[in-house]
């Protein structure tokens, strides 16, 4: 009977020998790389640090890129451009991301592609840093009296499509909205979607997720806002006196606000439309000219 051949464990990974420059195998094409000196841009004094956990994602598009290092650098980890790309604004990214010491490296449009998911990105994207951790009810309870003034909140109520998403949060920017808030379930994330259809503006805008929306605007109340929430059974907004701080709600694009939601408005309103017209507006449509009404009763003299 022959004896059963005896084989050797398997070295584990701690057990390999390093074979860094000893490997007869081609190693890969190197990336061309510029790192700047180990420190980085650092946060200004009115912003926290990031927690060393703090989660990253990628943008893409030339806008978004150029609007993350302008506004947030401090988030910015680094920065991937398509070979040979040609475009104007490219010179004064590089530059702007070296002046910056964020890591700058030259890739394949492939590579590009899968850094963003399938998402446009036109030759360049970023990685960035946010806090998940980050809550609204903080923020919230730490505003002075002085601050809320004149304030304006935009929730939405489980708004599903990330072009919705990013539309509003655009009007929302250019309304002077200060922050956008949204349920955690069966509500868009923040993708590049989102980014795309918000021209950047959600990089500029922060967009906080909460668990209930409802007893969040409860909160709400109890801090000294007005909540008003956009409905076709509501008065018009022309002919109500919307007082600030507020928060506008808007409800999804298919069936509006949930019923505990639509029960914690002070006042319901809707967009005057002519009796001919094709139903209801859009979601984002409805809530940029809700915002154009609310900021321009906070225009108004003596208001």
């Amino acid at each position: 009977m022959k004896p059963k051949k005896r084989f050797n464990r398997r070295p584990g990974r701690s057990d390999r020998p390093d074979r860094v420059g000893h490997s007869d195998r081609p190693g890969r094409p190197e990336r061309h790389v510029h790192r700047g000196p180990s420190h980085r841009a650092e946060p200004p004094a009115s912003e926290p640090d990031r927690p060393r956990n703090a989660e990253t994602r990628w943008v893409g598009g030339i806008e978004p890129v150029a609007t993350a290092l302008a506004r947030r650098p401090y988030d910015c980890r680094e920065v991937w451009i398509e070979h040979e790309l040609k475009h104007p604004a490219i010179g004064q990214i590089v530059r702007q991301a070296k002046d910056l010491n964020i890591a700058l490296q030259y890739m394949s449009r492939p590579e590009l592609d899968r850094a963003v998911k399938g998402g446009k990105h036109q030759g360049i994207a970023v990685r960035m840093a946010y806090d998940p951790a980050a809550t609204f009810k903080e923020w919230l309870d730490g505003l002075e009296e002085e601050a809320k003034k004149g304030m304006v909140v935009v929730a939405l109520d489980q708004i599903q499509d990330p072009h919705n998403l990013g539309a509003i949060s655009r009007s929302a920017l250019q309304m002077g909205a200060r922050c956008v808030v949204t349920p955690e379930r069966r509500s868009s994330p923040v993708t590049q979607a989102v980014i795309q259809a918000s021209a950047g503006a959600v990089l500029k805008i922060p967009v906080h997720r909460v668990v209930n929306l409802a007893q969040t605007l409860a909160h709400c109340k109890e801090k000294g806002f007005w909540i008003y929430g956009a409905d076709a059974a509501g008065r018009d907004s022309w002919s109500v006196l919307l007082n600030t701080p507020c928060v506008l709600v808007v409800g999804s694009e298919g069936y509006g606000m949930r019923p505990l939601v639509r029960a914690s408005c002070d006042e319901l309103l809707r967009v005057p439309q002519v009796e001919h017209g094709v139903g209801s507006l859009n979601a984002s449509c409805a809530a940029t000219a809700l915002l154009y009404e609310v900021a321009r009763q906070k225009a108004r003299p003596g208001v």
